[in-house]
């Protein structure tokens, strides 16, 4: 069995446990450990051929990587098999674990563009999460769920939100960096990076709670419907 296979049938015969017999915190920890395990295995083995075969295509457009990181092919590899790790969500249903973007800036040296890039990469992911959160929001003002916070302007609710979404974001796994010169001389950075939807969802109900006072049930429905959607 490969370790994708053998990924996916764990996290299945852990869905049928949980619900035909309400698995013990113990059992899920273990069987959550186990599937870590196997990832991290697969962290370390072999490349994919499609991994090699997009990482000599960069080269080809003359991308490479600084001195101390992965290699091309691992770094790809790294995203690929974290876009394979899925999750169970409020409903029960399938989803993947992890989003992640890309951010890429140029400027006149490596670690100015390096800086930019990654900054790109978060404040784009705010943004959109930001923007799927305050339509959720909309669409329960819509349908008469008032609160303290629909007494609020929208500018200020949605300026609120941006800043609490940013700061439930900072934990940004890296996958992944590379850069080439361009013939003038500027440096042309790409930064990948990941986030747990997991842990950011725990993150954005824990804070929305706590700066706009908002009622649990109400946050945690938000959160949950924002993330059901695709990114």
């Amino acid at each position: 069995m490969t370790i994708m296979k053998k990924m996916i049938s764990l996290l299945v015969v852990a869905l049928m446990a949980t619900t035909a017999f309400a698995q013990s915190a113990k059992e899920l920890a273990k069987q959550q450990k186990e599937l870590n395990e196997i990832h991290m295995k697969a962290l370390n083995g072999k490349v994919s051929k499609d991994a090699k075969k997009q990482a000599k295509e960069f080269r080809k457009d003359g991308w490479q990587v600084p001195m101390g990181e992965m290699s091309l092919e691992r770094q790809i590899n790294k995203s690929m098999l974290y876009d394979q790790e899925l999750m169970t969500n409020e409903d029960g249903g399938i989803t993947q674990r992890f989003l992640q973007h890309t951010g890429q800036q140029t400027a006149g040296s490596y670690n100015t563009a390096y800086a930019a890039a990654r900054s790109a990469a978060l404040t784009e992911v705010a943004s959109l999460m930001g923007t799927k959160l305050g339509a959720v929001w909309k669409t329960q003002r819509g349908n008469g769920q008032e609160s303290a916070v629909s007494a609020a302007s929208n500018d200020k609710f949605n300026e609120s939100l941006m800043g609490i979404v940013r700061e439930s974001i900072t934990n940004a796994i890296p996958m992944g960096v590379m850069y080439r010169v361009l013939p003038n001389n500027n440096y042309q950075v790409m930064v990948r990076l990941g986030f747990d939807k997991k842990e950011i969802a725990a993150r954005l109900k824990r804070n929305l709670k706590k700066e706009l006072e908002m009622e649990g049930d109400r946050v945690d429905g938000m959160v949950e419907d924002m993330m059901c959607n695709e990114f």
